[in-house]
């Protein structure tokens, strides 16, 4: 079995559903991440794997603009013809990636797809899971310019809702202005429901307007005064290469620091876990990684070392991040089914305005994203991602921007190398199918 044929899809959703005019104005919502910028649809680029026994697997990794519109030729050339089993393979090519200048460890979700339904199992069985279900919490995405009669209205929906929990997102240097929105928040809620409290700071953004960059001292204020309100985390409240401040904040503090949700590197999160950063450790599948090793399998060995300190006697949590697409929701719904029912936490479950599951689950067939009579979300149990992809929706918001295959490859890097240079490196690709041809399926481990 190898991969056969690689397709890359670049898709715009609009958030209300249907394209609009030129001069019309769009729905959209004001992520606290991008300071000043206005969402107006779900852009993504979306990788279809095939193999030559007709399998499919998908990916998919938010987009900004056309910054992957010639990742195309590069998978095609470092993915061709590999056998979707050989995970030190794909491994190794998701680092040879980084190289030229480009982090790349979604892709890995794709051949992970493939793997689960070459076995019939669902991801998190292949992993060694149980399934099952969890709950969500439902994950703003605006600060609302911190206006406490909002947040009473939206946590009290919420609640209408059956959601257990809400993640708020806060974004000033007004220190009070902030803790009086959570305190609202908190006094609308009761003391049952979950609060979450997202800062955003761990990755900045100020392509619009400047993102407000807190110290090491602001963050300890802020996050001390949190305690009165008992709430389940602060996510990232510090730069997230800030080792040494994020530990000290969390030394510091009742207040448990979640993060990681953006980290590359698997030594990174070793660091994390060494130096007690973090409370709440969530990387998102879809953006971690790329570096060193896909963002699924850098995923699962967090969990691996959660799960191992926590029979230590530590009292640390994952809850993955998971504000991408659908593709990465379900991904990391996936990933919760490693964990005994008793260690799973709330699930983010991204809802603002516009940003609802019909839309950015909009391309998915299956139903993955509403809860059931109790208010949980059931794992699929179906082979890979346990996803169905609406190739019309694909069709219809996006284009095809690459499409390789055995042709298609052999003409580009004939026009690209000339005639000699390709006859040489079809030889040498030859040899190196062969033995990834020959490689068992295992379950990647550091160093792989």
């Amino acid at each position: 079995m190898q991969v056969a044929h690689i397709d890359v899809f670049s898709v715009k959703v609009p958030l209300g559903g249907q394209k609009i005019g030129f001069f019309s104005e769009p729905k959209y919502f004001e992520p606290s991440w991008i300071p000043g910028f206005r969402q107006s649809e779900m852009r993504m680029y979306v990788l279809k794997l095939t193999t030559d026994t007709g399998i499919s697997g998908y990916s998919a990794m938010p987009a900004m603009g056309t910054e992957r519109f010639g990742l195309g030729n590069m998978l095609g050339s470092y993915l061709f013809g590999i056998n979707p089993l050989d995970t030190k393979l794909i491994n190794q090519r998701i680092q040879e990636f980084s190289y030229i200048g480009m982090r790349n460890g979604w892709v890995e979700a794709a051949f992970w797809d493939i793997i689960g339904k070459v076995q019939q199992k669902p991801l998190y069985a292949v992993l060694g899971g149980s399934g099952g279900s969890v709950y969500p919490y439902a994950s703003t995405g605006s600060t609302y310019d911190h206006s406490q009669q909002k947040i009473r209205e939206i946590v009290k929906d919420r609640q209408d809702k059956g959601f257990r929990g809400i993640k708020l997102r806060v974004k000033s240097t007004d220190l009070n202005k902030m803790l009086d929105f959570v305190g609202a928040a908190r006094e609308a809620a009761g003391p049952e429901m979950s609060i979450m409290v997202d800062a955003n700071q761990g990755w900045p953004v100020d392509i619009v307007d400047e993102t407000p960059k807190w110290t090491l001292d602001f963050a300890l204020q802020f996050a001390k005064g949190l305690e009165q309100y008992n709430i389940k985390w602060l996510e990232e409240p510090l730069n997230k290469g800030n080792f040494a401040g994020l530990a000290e904040l969390t030394q510091n503090t009742t207040t448990p620091i979640a993060g990681g949700e953006m980290n590359s590197t698997w030594p990174e999160f070793k660091v994390l876990f060494e130096k007690k950063c973090l409370r709440v450790f969530q990387p998102d599948a879809i953006l971690v990684g790329g570096t060193y090793a896909g963002g699924i399998s850098v995923t699962k060995w967090i969990i691996d070392e959660v799960k191992r300190r926590n029979a230590a006697g530590e009292k640390i949590t994952f809850s993955p991040h998971t504000w991408t697409t659908g593709i990465g929701f379900a991904v990391g719904l996936q990933l919760v089914g490693l964990l005994n029912p008793e260690e799973r936490s709330l699930l983010e479950y991204p809802l603002e305005g516009f940003w609802e599951p019909k839309m950015w689950a909009s391309f998915i067939k299956n139903d993955i994203v509403t809860p059931k009579a109790d208010g949980k979300l059931t794992i699929p149990d179906t082979p890979g991602l346990g996803i169905e992809i609406n190739d019309a929706i694909l069709r219809k918001f996006g284009k095809r921007i690459y499409h390789g295959d055995k042709f298609s490859i052999g003409l580009f890097t004939l026009l690209d190398r000339g005639w000699k240079q390709t006859m040489y490196l079809k030889q040498k690709k030859e040899e190196q199918l062969l033995r990834t041809a020959q490689a068992k399926f295992e379950i990647p481990s550091p160093p792989f």
